[in-house]
């Protein structure tokens, strides 16, 4: 059986560390993502967590070094937050290159700011690395248990985030179910690294290495190996997130999306991280005035769930998404993923692109309001007088 505690998003990640027994922890401050590292110091000072935690001079070495202890066989996590997930950029590509099952929390920092937004994980959505979104500290704490079962898994063995949004769940405290040691033992087997870089290392688990690695074969062996295991991962995140229901009671939709209230609706919005509780509260309010929208919480960007978005938009005439993050020249990253992705629908829906909550600008219940009406209206035949608009 599991406790409940009043705790910060930033203790909900540093518990989940906790219980997934992590035996490497790599550590820089920087705002707001400290206190987590500065939980899990004191787990490993008091003798609750056994771990080797180190002290670095910045984010590239916290990096480097939980890349270092995967590939030595021991499961490492570190944290970090804006600037310093850009720091970590080159061996972030090093770390899924060599299939090292790190497991990061990432708390958004704006990259132009202290305040929150996503520009920093969408700027390393290229490096390899499997990142999971989370909408409150519940979520925290249990995408972190399940990160690491799937990073680990055979078919997968790719690094992988989770993420929440700074401030709004860092530190902010609201009640969190714990689970039990025992049960997560029971649901997270001990790490086990198929090619350990230590002394006496098997021939077949070089030879292994070296093959998986693509060494001396195809140079463009290993972006594909990589492709294909990010391809995998869809179907381990639904098989981790069913089996982490039963353990536990509860499920994040099927691991990539989570719909709220999309039955019988002609439009629904696209919504990540705490801006999709704002959007439950507007789709309650609009929904009880009879209009037909629901919500689709992106739960996982990498690998994005295309083949979901395919099957969701063929059911609507409309959908808006909302990006807390833009590429520059460019626009809404996730807008620009779901456009993509139902190109090849006979009938697609119209697709509008809604800017929000970039450098921490507040999105409220009436702003998600605006959204959906605009998003109704476009599902109805009105064009958009632009198809991506700031809120």
């Amino acid at each position: 059986m599991g406790r409940w505690e009043v705790m910060v998003g930033n203790k909900a990640i540093a518990y989940a560390a906790k219980l997934a027994r992590v035996q490497f922890i790599s550590a820089y401050p920087i705002t707001p993502q400290t206190s987590v590292v500065e939980y899990l110091a004191e787990m490993v000072a008091s003798g609750e967590l056994d771990a080797e935690f180190v002290n670095v001079e910045g984010e590239l070495t916290a990096q480097t070094a939980a890349l270092g202890a995967s590939a030595a066989g021991a499961r490492a996590f570190t944290a970090t937050s804006g600037p310093g997930l850009l720091y970590m950029h080159h061996p972030m590509h090093a770390t899924s290159g060599g299939r090292f099952p790190v497991v990061m929390a990432v708390i958004h920092r704006s990259v132009k700011g202290m305040q929150p937004d996503h520009s920093d994980m969408m700027s390393q959505r290229d490096t390899g690395w499997i990142m999971l979104e989370c909408e409150n500290s519940q979520e925290l704490l249990d995408t972190g248990i399940m990160a690491f079962k799937i990073a680990e898994d055979e078919r997968v063995r790719l690094p992988t985030i989770f993420a929440g949004d700074g401030y709004i769940l860092s530190y902010t405290a609201e009640p969190v179910e714990i689970p039990s040691q025992g049960d997560v033992d029971a649901f997270l087997p001990p790490y086990r690294s198929n090619y350990p870089l230590l002394p006496g290392l098997a021939e077949e688990a070089r030879r292994v290495q070296m093959e998986q690695w693509g060494i001396g074969q195809d140079p463009q062996l290993r972006w594909r190996r990589q492709q294909e295991a990010m391809e995998a991962a869809k179907m381990v995140i639904r098989e981790v997130n069913e089996e982490f229901y039963k353990w536990f009671g509860r499920r994040y939709g099927n691991g990539l999306v989570e719909e709220y209230k999309c039955d019988d609706v002609e439009a629904f919005i696209v919504a990540m991280g705490t801006i999709a509780s704002t959007a439950r509260a507007a789709i309650d309010r609009l929904q009880a005035r009879g209009r037909r929208i629901g919500l689709v919480k992106l739960k996982s960007f990498r690998p994005f769930p295309s083949e979901e978005f395919r099957r969701l938009g063929a059911k609507v005439r409309a959908i808006g998404v909302i990006d807390r993050n833009i590429s520059l020249g460019s626009g809404g990253i996730t807008f620009q993923e779901i456009r993509s992705s139902l190109y090849d629908l006979e009938e697609r829906p119209r697709i509008l692109g809604f800017h929000a909550g970039l450098s921490g600008k507040e999105v409220r219940v009436g702003d998600i309001e605006m959204i959906c009406e605009k998003t109704l209206r476009a599902a109805k035949g009105e064009g958009p007088s632009s198809l991506v608009e700031w809120i």
